[in-house]
């Protein structure tokens, strides 16, 4: 099979949500995970609970991997893949990536072609906690209560997905190489997943489709946008801004003779954002989407990658 160019896709997500992770617990308190930057306190959701529910969507909408045996054991203490699971049979394997222990060959890794970065608050947090009691399920019972605090935070998050295009279906391990409309069907449904991904916890159910979205496939592996995505507030109408000048300034970035300008896509939900119309100036038209347009853009563009007639 021929060897595809090195290309990276790479798209970075602006959502809504509250709450999303929790940590380790203190007494009856719960504390959401977060980051301390410039003397403030920032919640995110991590890499970890991004893929699962990732995943999770993968295999309840898709049913991928539905049809096999668990490929997870955890033999040895070691809660690691399976030696006879690979890349060809399990989707989980090939996007995430995988350790497994097989005999006379050790340890044997493969790195995820999917990359997640933390999903982070674009405002700082304000150490919201809720208190409460189980005070109907005690009262049914004839006992007393027992009572919780929980942390909260509403916020906009930011998140990033970078995929290596080219490694996607590969495994030097196996000696596996996949044909490339499996390789194309499997990022596709990936992307159909991130825009409508969502997240239960703590018997709610949070939604993480995007009101924003940049990015696209490129020529070098690399999170343009990771970081780089900012939001202002207007208290007088309540909407929020993208801060356009940030995403303009690296889509003139040159790197081997094109521009990233050359092959991004945005995609926005209209009527949210206050600059709609900065936005929709960073780009040409036939690059600005709305966020189902965007998606299926990419997805185009994982086809022409693969070679896949759209």
């Amino acid at each position: 099979m021929s060897n595809l160019q090195p290309k990276g896709l790479t798209i970075s997500i602006i959502f809504d949500a509250m709450s999303l992770n929790y940590g380790e617990g203190v007494g009856n308190i719960s504390e959401l995970k977060k980051l301390s930057r410039s003397g403030e306190l920032y919640s995110y959701e991590s890499r970890q609970a991004i893929r699962f529910d990732t995943y999770r969507l993968l295999k309840e909408i898709f049913g991928i991997d539905s049809d096999k045996e668990e490929p997870l054991t955890g033999d040895n203490d070691v809660v690691q893949f399976k030696p006879e699971a690979n890349v060809k049979d399990y989707i989980e394997a090939d996007l995430f990536g995988y350790m497994k222990t097989e005999k006379d060959k050790g340890a044997l890794t493969r790195p995820a072609v999917v990359r997640i970065n933390p999903a982070i608050s674009l405002e700082p947090m304000n150490l919201d906690v809720e208190f409460g009691t189980n005070l109907n399920f005690a009262q049914r019972a004839g006992t007393n209560p027992n009572p919780f605090q929980f942390e909260h935070h509403s916020s906009l998050y930011s998140y990033t997905i970078t995929i290596e295009l080219d490694k996607v279906g590969k495994d030097e391990n196996d000696e596996i190489d996949i044909e490339p409309e499996e390789k194309a069907r499997r990022i596709n449904m990936l992307l159909d997943v991130l825009k409508i991904l969502n997240r239960n916890i703590k018997g709610r159910m949070e939604s993480l489709n995007p009101l924003f979205a940049i990015g696209g496939v490129y020529n070098v592996k690399n999170p343009f946008f990771l970081g780089r995505l900012k939001v202002s507030y207007n208290k007088e109408n309540r909407k929020y801004s993208v801060k356009t000048p940030i995403i303009a300034s690296i889509l003139d970035i040159s790197f081997n003779g094109e521009k990233v300008k050359d092959n991004t896509h945005i995609g926005i939900i209209e009527g949210y954002w206050e600059n709609e119309s900065d936005i929709k100036e960073l780009l040409p038209d036939n690059q600005v989407h709305n966020i189902n347009d965007f998606f299926e853009e990419l997805k185009k563009k994982v086809n022409d990658y693969y070679g896949i007639k759209n």
